[in-house]
């Protein structure tokens, strides 16, 4: 079974916070599957497989 997620890019969040948000994902296995920009605000598909 896979599970995915999408992480949106904090209006106020810093670059960084959400650079260290999306590799702590990393760590736990998630994989960033498509990367996007809509109205302004980053959005990631992430993907992890059970």
């Amino acid at each position: 079974m896979t599970n995915y997620k999408i992480l949106r890019k904090g209006v106020f969040e810093k670059e960084k916070t959400f650079e260290e948000r999306l590799n702590s994902m990393a760590l736990e296995g998630w994989v960033a599957k498509s990367v996007t920009m809509h109205g302004g605000q980053l959005i990631v598909l992430m993907e992890k497989s059970r």
